[in-house]
């Protein structure tokens, strides 16, 4: 038995020599982990949002017009809240007076002009004037709605301003016109008397129309340019 020590230990110095002399052999990495977002990073809108102040409307009004409009003090509300575009975004409508008529008919706008009042027949672009009382809707965007600063979608409105303005649900316009032909509106609709005529105003296939029970027929798609909802885009 002691003559095979040498053997022995010359076999377990070579092989430790062998694997001395190795090459190092890189250490493969182990994937990242998969980091699963908490419940705390997803932006969640806590309750109602809140009452609108005038300086908040005021600020929605510099961000889209700059200086070419303000809020028109003299009607009482001069604006109203509400998801009139129904896509779960509150958005606000706002009365307006024309200060710079370049401004307000640049060639370019980043808002639409429309007349929901006029007949469907006459294509002629509505144009601003400087005594026109103007409805302006701007519609909301993100976590806070029309007062995000990305919050630009706006439509202009022409000859829409009337008395007794007020917000009604979709459910409240079919049960006050119980029996009549109705649109679709796809959100919240405004109430009022324009020139002594009762009416709504409603978004639907991407504009806003005039409803009047006496003389509604049903709506027609309009074509052109128009606002995505939050859901489209």
């Amino acid at each position: 038995m002691k003559k095979n020590v040498p053997w022995v230990v010359t076999v377990l110095a070579l092989t430790i020599s062998a694997c001395s002399s190795a090459p190092n052999r890189p250490v493969a990495e182990a994937p990242p982990p998969v980091v699963q977002p908490s419940q705390e990073s997803i932006p969640v809108r806590l309750g109602a949002a809140p009452a609108a102040k005038v300086s908040e409307v005021q600020e929605a009004i510099r961000r889209v017009f700059k200086d070419g409009a303000v809020l028109h003090t003299n009607y009482n509300p001069s604006f109203l809240a509400g998801d009139f575009n129904g896509d779960a975004s509150q958005d606000i409508a706002v009365i307006l007076k024309p200060v710079k008529l370049d401004v307000m008919n640049q060639e370019l706008p980043p808002w639409l002009v429309r007349e929901p009042r006029r007949s469907k027949v006459d294509r002629t672009p509505p144009k601003i004037e400087q005594n026109d009382v103007l409805l302006a809707v701007i519609h909301g965007y993100g976590a806070n709605d029309w007062r995000d600063p990305e919050a630009t979608q706006t439509f202009v409105l022409k000859n829409v301003v009337g008395n007794d303005l007020k917000v009604h649900s979709p459910k409240e316009f079919v049960e006050a016109n119980s029996g009549r032909k109705l649109p679709r509106p796809q959100g919240d609709l405004i109430g009022e008397t324009v020139q002594g005529t009762p009416g709504y105003l409603y978004y639907a296939k991407s504009t806003y129309s005039w409803y009047d029970p006496n003389t509604f027929k049903g709506d027609e798609a309009p074509s052109g340019v128009f606002h995505k909802s939050r859901t489209m885009r």
